[in-house]
């Protein structure tokens, strides 16, 4: 953030206040939150057995668990839970499924569009309300009496909706200050999703031309939740507090809020 020792000590002299803000941000450990899948990969849940019918999709005998994989080469294991809140907490929140049964050859899976999950641990279920596009349930399955249709071994693969295009938000949320004994109170979270893929994200205190936090995208251009730590009661209390990112296409894409404390 300096060039040398001395010009760093004479901005510190000249602007006390700010360094309650700049430990806050620094020595205080703003913790980002864990790498996360990107919104359109696709999420694989593996189940020993199911149902369909009456519109709704369950899966039993399922892990807490999903597998992800994305067009970029990336991977990984994700919580159903984080997942159903990652896909479907959109303005629009649906996604399109693929059941897999055993049984099935290439070209007869079902297609859904699945709303609305549900998950229960306890029970190692998990069931989304669907509207069929195509496909049908393989052998004594797709003749199966009743409504309800019964079927073993399978996977249902999730593709999330396409991400918008790039955008930063910012929260203004107060929170315990990280690792401080002291317990003061620190705010501000901030997260962006579309920008260019390991790109700097910068805040601000307004008046400050130097960024107090950088923090970088993915190799998506996502940034998970990520908490500013600015103090309450430090330089950035009271005023605004802004952060920026690169889009992919070289622009900016900034937001801004003022401190709730």
């Amino acid at each position: 953030m300096f060039s040398d020792t001395d010009a760093r000590s004479g901005w510190l002299r000249r602007r006390p206040a700010v360094l309650v803000a700049v430990f806050a941000a620094g020595l205080l450990a703003a913790v980002p939150a864990s790498a996360q899948a990107p919104i359109d990969a696709m999420f694989v849940h593996s189940a020993k057995s199911g149902e369909l019918g009456g519109g709704r999709l369950t899966l039993q005998g399922g892990g807490p668990r999903v597998t992800w994989a994305h067009r970029s080469g990336r991977s990984g294991v994700m919580p159903v839970r984080r997942m159903h809140r990652r896909v479907f907490s959109g303005a629009k929140p649906t996604a399109t499924g693929t059941l897999h049964v055993a049984g099935h050859r290439g070209g007869q899976e079902l297609t859904f569009r699945l709303s609305r999950p549900r998950y229960n641990a306890a029970r190692g279920t998990v069931s989304y309300p669907v509207r069929r596009m195509k496909g049908r349930l393989p052998g004594r399955a797709a003749g199966a009496a009743g409504i309800a249709r019964r079927f073993g071994a399978a996977s249902l693969s999730i593709t999330g909706p396409a991400p918008s295009g790039p955008s930063i938000q910012l929260q203004m949320n107060t929170y315990g200050c990280p690792n401080d004994p002291a317990g003061l109170t620190c705010f501000g979270t901030v997260s962006a999703s579309g920008l260019a893929g390991g790109s700097e994200v910068n805040s601000f205190i307004a008046g400050i031309s130097q960024p107090i936090n950088s923090f970088f995208t993915d190799p998506d251009g996502n940034l998970g939740a990520t908490r500013l730590a600015f103090v309450c009661g430090g330089a950035a209390s009271g005023g605004a507090v802004s952060v920026s990112g690169e889009a992919p296409n070289g622009t900016t894409v900034a937001a801004s809020g003022n401190a709730p404390c």
